[in-house]
């Protein structure tokens, strides 16, 4: 399989090297992919590990396919029309790769919030099957690379963390190439270690080296190819994984709501509406009775105008 082709590409998330018989979808031009091991574009992003570590091998991908506007066979470079698909051609996908392409027709819709755009990717989250499992995880790096303002990114991100040791089950239907206890260990690695990636690119992202770098403790059993060793050991760091994202996100709220007191005061209402961890109250309104000291966020708008930095 081609690494720079569709298939090892977060924007088709439920397909991967290993796993996602048939055509794929991409969300990042809402399209089917008939053929997605020989299709690419400029704008692929790699599953299998984080992208700052691909970064260089990425942009001279990108810089060949520059001149290309659309998809492109990933051999000939000829262009691949994207198109707009219709119910008949959504129902002949494989169930996972349809629920991508339902969750692209809800989280584009003009009524589609950003709100609403979290709610949706939540319902990938908790799933044993290796290939919606693979698809959580790309819909999250997703939600990282622009999909989801800064502000929202904290359940996602926690839901992925709480996966990290989840048992896999890897159905035979799914399963790309030949069937054997080979392909079975490479399906569940691919999961594993795209799950994984998310982690590490949230901790290049906020700045946190532990999360951006964590193969300190996990090295030995990735190395040994030691499945069931690595997922003991994403269990005893998971804990240490999911305090450390609050910790930062805590830390950058705090920021905000020194600089930009109105914005903050607009993202503790987003995190009490979805009830995230640790997340602030919103205060009372203006005049009301409420307990307590009145919050910071609840301070007067100041002059000048808040930026987007706080996204």
């Amino acid at each position: 399989m081609d690494l720079f082709s569709c298939r090892n590409c977060i924007h088709n998330p439920a397909q991967g090297l290993t796993l996602g018989r048939g055509p794929g979808f991409c969300l990042q031009w809402g399209t089917i992919v008939e053929d997605p091991e020989r299709t690419t574009c400029k704008h692929l992003h790699r599953k299998d590990l984080p992208m700052f570590l691909v970064r260089e091998a990425t942009e001279e991908h990108a810089e060949e396919l520059s001149g290309a506007v659309a998809m492109a066979d990933s051999t000939t470079h000829a262009k691949i029309a994207p198109r707009a698909p219709d119910p008949p051609q959504v129902e002949r996908l494989a169930l996972t790769t349809r629920a991508v392409a339902e969750y692209h027709a809800a989280a584009s819709a003009p009524e589609a919030t950003p709100m609403r755009r979290v709610l949706l990717l939540a319902t990938f989250a908790g799933a044993a099957e290796a290939g919606r499992a693979l698809a959580h995880a790309c819909l999250v790096r997703r939600a990282m690379l622009g999909d989801l303002p800064r502000s929202l990114w904290l359940p996602p991100v926690l839901d992925l963390v709480q996966e990290l040791d989840r048992p896999l089950i890897v159905d035979a239907g799914d399963r790309v190439g030949a069937a054997g206890a080979p392909e079975q260990t490479a399906a569940l690695w691919e999961t594993g270690l795209a799950r994984l990636s998310g982690l590490q690119e949230y901790g290049r992202h906020a700045a946190v080296e532990t999360l951006e770098y964590p193969m300190q403790e996990l090295g030995a059993s990735v190395a040994d190819q030691d499945w069931a060793g690595f997922l003991r050991a994403l269990g005893r760091l998971k804990q240490g994984f999911r305090e450390q994202v609050l910790q930062r996100e805590a830390e950058r709220r705090d920021r905000i709501s020194l600089k930009f007191p109105r914005a903050h005061a607009q993202e503790a209402n987003v995190g009490a509406t979805l009830q995230w961890p640790g997340a602030i109250r919103p205060c009372p309104p203006s005049g009301s009775r409420g307990r307590g000291p009145r919050r910071r966020a609840c301070r007067p708008r100041p002059r000048t105008s808040a930026c987007a930095s706080w996204r």
